[in-house]
């Protein structure tokens, strides 16, 4: 018996000493997983930190960036003001016959002076008040328009150009009545044979048509100039993508008239081939969408 004993007490030693050497061991693992994780902690911690110090930055430069861009428009905006309300009194005068008659094509090209210097000075003001509003909201004025008139009056402005360049503008536009905004329509027609004409070499040839049926209005710009690689057709339209380094421009043109033709719930599409021209067409409801 007292063997026995002897034997289960030493049995019993045997695995407290086994049971206390795995609690060291697995104490002096824990605590290296503790150390480790003060680690890590101590660590994304510190990256944290450098990323709110960068993003605090960030956020400071461009505040003072969004400041001097504000005081960038307010100085050129008002700069441009009084040179462009000469330019319109000028043109004014010329066509009251201050300065003696006129001719029947020198009142045409007097009258587009005219206008595009009355749409710069309200353009100047529109920049002013977006200049000083702290929240942009982009709504519709949606009024009864004639797209085919507006397609004409935008063709007629953009004539000279269209001489300077030596290439064929011809409009074919008839009555289409749709309820839209007009200044904003117009801008969409003036990118498109804007473009056009920018992209067609002297010689060639830009066509406008505007067309209608029963459920939609639809203008086409169509011109045989460079055309567009097909792996940019699908990109004309993403926002600073230039096709054509050669050409001047910001990529902003067509991206902005995709834009404001979705806005009256229409859409643009676009056919092109390299060195056979290309094909924009503007599908609108006939009535906008707000």
């Amino acid at each position: 018996m007292n063997h026995k004993r002897t034997d289960e007490l030493i049995f019993g030693e045997h695995s407290l000493a086994r049971a206390s050497a795995r609690l060291r061991e697995t104490n002096r693992e824990l605590e290296e997983a503790r150390a480790g994780l003060e680690k890590e902690v101590a660590a994304r911690t510190e990256r944290l930190r450098e990323t709110n110090v960068a993003l605090a930055r960030a956020n400071l430069e461009l505040a003072e960036l969004a400041r001097r861009r504000e005081q960038m428009v307010l100085e050129v905006s008002h700069d441009l003001r009084t040179p462009l309300t000469s330019v319109k009194g000028a043109a004014q005068n010329l066509l009251d016959g201050i300065a003696g008659p006129l001719g029947g094509d020198q009142r045409e090209y007097v009258e587009i002076i005219r206008d595009h210097a009355d749409r710069l000075i309200s353009a100047v003001g529109k920049l002013l008040d977006a200049a000083r509003e702290r929240e942009v909201q982009v709504d519709l004025d949606a009024k009864p328009i004639d797209v085919g008139a507006l397609s004409r009056e935008v063709a007629r402005s953009l004539q000279p150009i269209a001489e300077q360049r030596g290439v064929s503008l011809e409009v074919r536009a008839a009555e289409a009545p749709t309820i839209g905004d007009g200044e904003k329509l117009r801008k969409v027609v003036e990118n498109l044979v804007g473009n056009a004409l920018k992209f067609t070499d002297r010689g060639g040839k830009v066509q406008l048509d505007v067309s209608l049926d029963p459920n939609e209005v639809r203008v086409t710009v169509e011109d045989n100039g460079v055309g567009i690689p097909p792996d940019d057709v699908e990109r004309v339209f993403d926002r600073f993508h230039r096709a054509r380094e050669d050409r001047p421009g910001s990529g902003l043109g067509l991206a902005i008239t995709r834009d404001l033709v979705r806005l009256h719930g229409g859409d643009v599409v676009v056919k092109s081939a390299p060195g056979k021209g290309s094909k924009f067409a503007v599908v609108l409801p006939r009535r906008a969408a707000a």
